[in-house]
C-alpha cells in the first residue's frame, strides 16, 4: 500500500424507484425513463497520488482489479483527456454487492472522476465531467450528482427532483448476478414502431405521497426477470407481506427492496430475510455527491 498521503471518498449505491423501457433506439440502445435514488450503502475508495502510474486494487474477489474495472477506466479516461502526468494508486473497498442492480461500478467510476479531478487539480467543469461519465456508462452521470433524479434517454439525461421523501428501506440481495444486456434482450418492440409515452415526468413537479407510489411507479424488468427467476417474485411478495408500503426490484435485478415508514419496521423485515439472504437496512441520501449541483442538462 502507498505510504504517503491518501484521500478517502465514499461511493454510494442507488436504487431505481421505478424503471420503464420506452422503446428501442436507432443506435441499438433502449430509451428508458427511471427514478434514481442514492442510498447510504456505500463503498470506500482510497486515492494515493503518485507520479504517472495508475494502479487499482480491490478487496473483493467478485470485483476485478486492474484495467477491466470501471474505476481504472475512469482514471485512464481523465488522465488522457487532461494530458496530465500525475498518477494514483487506488484502493477499492467493496460493500455494495456486485452485479446486483445497485450501480456500484458506476458509482465507483463517478467518484473516481470527481476525486481525481480535485486531487490532480485538473479543473474540469461539471459539464466536462458529465461528458466523460457518459462515455463510461449510462448510469455514471447520475452519480456525479446523487440524490433523487429522473433519468431519460439511456439514463444519462437527468432532471433533478426537488423532493426528499423520508423512509427506511431493506435491501434483499439473492446470490444471483443478472446481466442487464440479457434483460434488455428479452424485450420485443416489433409489435409497435412508436415509443411509450412518458409517465414519470410528472414526478418532477409533484412527488406523490407514499400511499400512491404503487399506482405510479413500476419496473418493466420485473415480469421478464421473474419469469426466469420466480424466487425473486416470492421475495417481493414477502416484502409486501412484511409491511412495506412500496417494494420493487432495483434496475434489472437481482436486488429487491422494500420501503417502510419506520426504522423498526425495516429492522423487523431485515430479521425475516437475513436468515436466507444478504440484507441491508438503508436510508435515502440527498446531500451533494462531490460536485456543484448546477445545470443537469
Amino acid at each position: 500500500m502507498y505510504s504517503g498521503t491518501c484521500f478517502r471518498q465514499f461511493s454510494f449505491a442507488k436504487i431505481n424507484l421505478g424503471l420503464r423501457i420506452l422503446g428501442k433506439r436507432n443506435d441499438g440502445f433502449h430509451e428508458i425513463e427511471t427514478v434514481f435514488q442514492t442510498i447510504n450503502l456505500k463503498d470506500e475508495i482510497e486515492f494515493c497520488p503518485v507520479d504517472n502510474e495508475l494502479k487499482l486494487t480491490s478487496d473483493s474477489s467478485f470485483c476485478p482489479s486492474g484495467q477491466t474495472n470501471l474505476v481504472f477506466k475512469a482514471a485512464t479516461l481523465l488522465k488522457k483527456h487532461t494530458n496530465t502526468s500525475k498518477g494514483c494508486h487506488i484502493i477499492l473497498k467493496k460493500k455494495i454487492p456486485v452485479g446486483a442492480g445497485l450501480g456500484g461500478g458506476s458509482s465507483n467510476a463517478a467518484t473516481t472522476l470527481v476525486a481525481l479531478n480535485k486531487i490532480w487539480n485538473t479543473g474540469l467543469t461539471i459539464k466536462e465531467l458529465k461528458n466523460l461519465a457518459s462515455q463510461l456508462g449510462s448510469d455514471v452521470p447520475f452519480f456525479l450528482y446523487g440524490g433523487i433524479a429522473l433519468g431519460n434517454g439511456r439514463g444519462e439525461k437527468l432532471t433533478q427532483i426537488n423532493s426528499a421523501p423520508d423512509y427506511w428501506g431493506v435491501l434483499v440481495c439473492p446470490n444471483l448476478q443478472i446481466l442487464s444486456k440479457w434483460a434488455y434482450q428479452q424485450f420485443n418492440f416489433n409489435l409497435t414502431k412508436s415509443f411509450k409515452r412518458s409517465k414519470f415526468s410528472v414526478l418532477t413537479r409533484n412527488f406523490p405521497e407514499f400511499e400512491i407510489w404503487n399506482s405510479l411507479l413500476v419496473n418493466d424488468f420485473e415480469n421478464i426477470v421473474f419469469n426466469s427467476y420466480p424466487e425473486l417474485r416470492t421475495i417481493l411478495n414477502d416484502l409486501n407481506q412484511n409491511g412495506a408500503f412500496y417494494a420493487r426490484m432495483s434496475g434489472s435485478g437481482s436486488t429487491l427492496f422494500g420501503l417502510f415508514e419506520k426504522r423498526e419496521m425495516a429492522q423487523t423485515a431485515q430479521n425475516y430475510f437475513q436468515k436466507s439472504f444478504q440484507t441491508f437496512v438503508f436510508q435515502p441520501v440527498y446531500h451533494n455527491m462531490g460536485v456543484t449541483k448546477t445545470d443537469l442538462e
